[in-house]
């Protein structure tokens, strides 16, 4: 134990110079425009791949159609064990510049105020910023690895994973790891009780079913309404949805999360919690009535946004809907998509196009990786708990766990409930804080496996 300690203690960084670092590697990262789409994915592997350049670390950039690019960076280890892959994607989603405040726009990577601005500060250039500097600390300090550490930075999540799926279609024979980490949870304060900070760790996902709804009906001039035309159709189709009656159905994840969360708390709570019966009859309701919460124990059925309207005077012979659905484990799209027939089925001229899908899928909690993890977010500090969850977002990772690898979602980001705003929404940041103890959280978990 001593002799562990001490080649520990050799390997930390000086965290007091690498932490600003990566701060001032973050913001120009956040500079670089990737949002997608169109992507142009290319730009932010090639900043990492000059980023990784400057410390003597190779990399392959696999531009696999115009513009769009993973990357891919190895340290090499002795392979006693299969490699460790560090997982980010370096598209962003779009953002409306008008509504983010003046110098601090999506692409700005302004810091200011102990933060720092930008779209994908949280998702996720953050977490890809730190993965490349626990790659480049392993370098530094000259850690002897007993396994690859594998940096994979791909296109595309954002909208149809083109670059996870590249990888693993032509790629995967030279990559092999036998777990990930990527996004997936973060940590949360006072998400269950005030002062104690839950860091959600997904060890599963939730399936997806994207589909579109159309309807379709006999075209005309929109001065004279007529019954069975497409958007009375579609609005008759959308009502009919609105009658989804989601059945709460609470993952072996969360059981297991509320179990630590109620040692953490201690008293009669680690009782409470501790059972799966008390906690479906005194939680369900609770968890039914938050919407992250609801989102986590039901399949879901969400409209988010419609198409085929023409000038307002031309009623349009088919209009449609987007529809989002996520589905927990047991639940097939098949299944979902046999739900939104059977909801539509009275309405005349309805028709469902499926756009993607995917079945959910989980990876073990009880592994080293895992806990490696889990103690290096919680850090041995009171009032921090970390434990699995059954994601309701879609990752990557979800491609990775039908090959075998135990994959984990969370960027060590400790974050309010107003932060976690900015995903997707107005004013995306991340704290000074939370880039350089994520760094050191991070580093900890991958050397603890790997060193």
């Amino acid at each position: 134990m001593l002799l562990l300690s001490s080649l520990l203690l050799a390997a930390e960084p000086d965290w007091a110079l690498a932490g600003p670092e990566t701060v001032q590697n973050l913001a120009a990262y956040l500079q670089v425009d990737t949002t997608n789409p169109p992507g142009n994915e290319l730009r932010g592997a090639q900043f990492l791949a000059d980023l990784l350049a400057k410390e003597g670390i190779p990399s392959q950039i696999d531009e696999f159609a115009p513009g769009r690019a993973n990357l891919i960076a190895r340290l090499p280890g002795s392979g006693q064990e299969k490699p460790l892959c560090l997982i980010s994607h370096t598209d962003v989603v779009t953002a409306e510049p008008a509504f983010w405040e003046p110098g601090k726009g999506p692409l700005s990577g302004t810091i200011a105020d102990g933060f720092v601005y930008g779209r994908g500060a949280l998702d996720m250039k953050g977490m890809g910023m730190l993965e490349a500097m626990v790659l480049i600390q392993l370098k530094r300090q000259a850690v002897p690895l007993r396994r690859d550490v594998i940096l994979l930075a791909v296109a595309d999540e954002e909208v149809n994973s083109l670059g996870m799926q590249r990888v693993v279609d032509t790629m995967w024979d030279q990559i092999g790891c036998s777990h990930s980490v990527n996004e997936g949870g973060l940590g949360i304060q006072d998400l269950m009780f005030e002062g104690q900070t839950a860091w959600a760790i997904s060890a599963a996902e939730k399936g997806v079913l994207w589909a579109k709804i159309i309807a379709s009906g006999e075209p005309g001039h929109g001065s004279t309404p007529r019954p069975g035309q497409a958007p009375e159709r579609l609005h008759a189709a959308i009502e009919a949805l609105g009658k989804y009656k989601a059945k709460p159905n609470i993952s072996v994840e969360l059981y297991e999360f509320l179990r630590r969360v109620g040692v953490d708390r201690g008293g009669i709570l680690k009782s409470l919690l501790a059972s799966p019966g008390m906690v479906r009859s005194l939680l369900t309701g609770r968890l039914m009535g938050s919407p992250p919460t609801r989102a986590a124990i039901t399949d879901t059925l969400n409209v988010t946004g419609y198409g085929g309207a023409h000038e307002p005077n031309v009623v349009p012979s088919e209009v449609w809907a987007n529809l989002d659905c996520r589905l927990q484990p047991g639940t097939t799209p098949a299944q979902m998509l046999a739900r939104l027939q059977d909801l539509t089925k009275d309405v005349p001229g309805i028709r469902f196009e499926v756009l993607s899908e995917k079945e959910a899928n989980r990876s073990p909690w009880e592994d080293p990786f895992f806990d490696a993890l889990a103690e290096a977010m919680t850090e041995g500090k009171p009032g921090q708990v970390a434990g699995p969850v059954l994601s309701v977002g879609f990752t990557d990772s979800l491609f990775l766990r039908p090959l075998g690898v135990h994959a984990y979602g969370i960027v060590p980001f400790s974050v309010t409930q107003e932060e976690m705003k900015g995903m997707h929404g107005h004013a995306e940041r991340v704290s000074v804080e939370n880039v350089e103890n994520g760094l050191r959280k991070l580093y900890r978990a991958v050397l603890k496996v790997s060193g």
